[in-house]
């Protein structure tokens, strides 16, 4: 167990001396594609609220090593062809550092 805290420590030293997309002195950016207006919308919308939630919580805590975190949700509505566009916007014009919370078997493949 202290192998890996290591590690992970190991690796965010890596990420806070590097330029990376997504993270600067005071945010990380992270997106998550998510159905808000197809067939499970229930399930998404729970999500949502859940990963919002746990943002805040986070963000009022202080952030991650002082930054704090920006969650930007784009809506595939469990089209494959709008999963594909949507993370294109995350990737290259949202500038996301990482994808989380992802759900949808087809729109996750595509």
């Amino acid at each position: 167990m202290k192998r890996i805290a290591g590690i992970a420590a190991a690796l965010f030293a890596g990420a806070a001396l590097a330029q990376t997309q997504g993270v600067t002195k005071n945010e990380i950016v992270i997106g998550s594609m998510q159905d808000l207006s197809g067939p499970i919308v229930a399930f998404s919308k729970q999500l949502k609220n859940g990963m919002e939630m746990r943002v805040a919580e986070i963000n009022a805590q202080g952030g991650i090593h002082g930054r704090k975190l920006r969650l930007i949700i784009e809506d595939h509505g469990y089209d494959p062809k709008k999963a594909v566009l949507g993370a294109q916007k995350l990737v290259q014009r949202d500038k996301i550092f990482a994808m989380v919370g992802t759900i949808g078997t087809p729109t996750s493949l595509a």
